[in-house]
């Protein structure tokens, strides 16, 4: 009899690397249109769940209408139903929430919960998760696509890269590039403070920082950890012009707290890089997929966790039209993904990502949140969210059998 070896034994037809929403929503829309594809599929996560994450954790719509065709309830998750999300200059401005009357802004959900409550689904489905094994390097080749860990070597078929936006599989697909890097700091405190005018149920985006150079805005958030109430809060900056910064991230946060009747020194900081999506970017390369923060999320607010878990549904659907074709070039990826409902929302938010902070006029700033609210709430709904419910009248991903007309002919949406 002969001799098998390590290398044979650790074979795949998929490994996906990261276990974060990208990675497991590509498994489990695989599971769900290519069961077949399930026993020979595999995660591999370099933390263990429950594993920190930091994010702002908003959970926008869009994202619950993508767990709710996998037949997923997000409400299962610890989660805060915000009341009114804020979007201001120097504390005054617009507010919104859902179309119906009644309906809340947005959810709120910590990452450490809501990732390995979606781990724990993929587990449900038949899906491989490996904890504690970081990825190494990856290589590509005509018979497949070798991965090399710290806890031996994997060979695929295919390789998703979810493993963020310095991840290994990028650098891999993409060894040389410029920046689209934006940037994150975040602190979560304990509930509202005396001080603050802030209302608890509510949501708050500040844009009084884009004069002093930081593209992006201050936030406040309700949400719940371990079953307390808590505020997150940060300061985001979206990088989308090279500007002289005339604060520092670190410093205006501090100013923002201050305004609340907070320290900032009296917390733990942490911050983290956020790659937004620019359209001309590589999103595969032969064998190897892009989802999630590798690929590149929204350039103008940083929301990512429902631009992930979209990420996986076009990418299952390439997975599958690549083992029925044999044809692993994912030639089409990024034509599907820019074709996509997601991708047409993510390209309108860099456009005015770039156009809105390079408006930097404190005067400018202050009209647009403080006078121009229906204008910015048209332009919100109609061009930048609700991707998901549109997407779901079509099927966007280019057929095998008709690639010229898939992406024209609507499609019922599966029930």
């Amino acid at each position: 009899m002969p001799k098998t070896n390590r290398y044979d034994m650790l074979k795949h037809d998929v490994i996906i690397a990261g276990a974060g929403p990208a990675g497991l929503s590509t498994a489990l829309h695989l599971a769900q249109i290519a069961p077949d594809l399930v026993p020979r599929t595999l995660i591999l996560e370099k933390a263990r769940h429950p594993r920190p994450k930091l994010c702002g954790g908003g959970l926008l719509p869009d994202a619950e209408v993508v767990l709710r065709r996998l037949g997923l309830d997000m409400t299962e998750v610890p989660h805060y139903d915000v009341d009114w999300a804020h979007f201001d200059y120097d504390g005054k401005g617009m507010r919104m929430r859902g179309e119906k009357k009644g309906l809340f802004a947005f959810r709120t959900i910590r990452r450490d919960e809501f990732d390995a409550w979606l781990a724990g689904k993929a587990r449900d489905r038949g899906i491989e998760i490996r904890e504690g094994v970081t990825v190494k390097a990856v290589r590509s080749g005509d018979d497949g696509v070798c991965v090399e860990t710290d806890a031996g070597t994997f060979s695929a078929q295919v390789v998703v890269g979810a493993d963020g936006s310095k991840g290994v599989v990028r650098r891999a697909v993409i060894p040389h590039e410029g920046q689209h890097v934006a940037r994150l700091l975040e602190i979560v405190t304990e509930p509202k403070p005396e001080k603050s005018a802030h209302i608890q149920a509510d949501s708050y985006f500040d844009f009084v920082v884009v004069p002093q150079g930081i593209l992006g805005y201050v936030w406040d958030f309700p949400a719940v950890e371990k079953g307390k109430p808590v505020r997150v809060r940060g300061v985001y900056d979206s990088n989308v012009h090279a500007v002289k910064k005339d604060m520092a991230l670190r410093d205006a946060l501090a100013d923002e707290f201050r305004r609340h009747g907070l320290e900032l020194s009296d917390y733990k900081l942490e911050g983290h890089p956020i790659r937004w999506f620019e359209a001309k970017s590589v999103f595969s390369a032969p064998r190897v997929l892009l989802v999630g923060d590798a690929a590149g999320v929204d350039a103008l607010y940083g929301e990512g966790i429902s631009i992930a878990l979209g990420y996986g549904d076009i990418a299952a659907r390439a997975i599958q039209e690549a083992f029925a074709t044999k044809d692993f070039s994912f030639g089409n990826y990024k034509r599907a993904i820019l074709r996509s409902e997601m991708g047409k929302a993510l390209r309108r938010r860099a456009w005015f990502a770039k156009f809105f902070y390079g408006l930097r006029s404190a005067t400018i700033q202050r009209l647009v949140w403080q006078r121009l609210g229906p204008v910015i709430e048209w332009i919100v709904r109609t061009f930048l969210i609700e991707w998901a419910r549109r997407e779901e009248r079509f099927t966007l991903y280019p057929s095998p059998v008709s690639r010229t007309l898939a992406c024209s002919i609507p499609v019922p949406a599966k029930k």
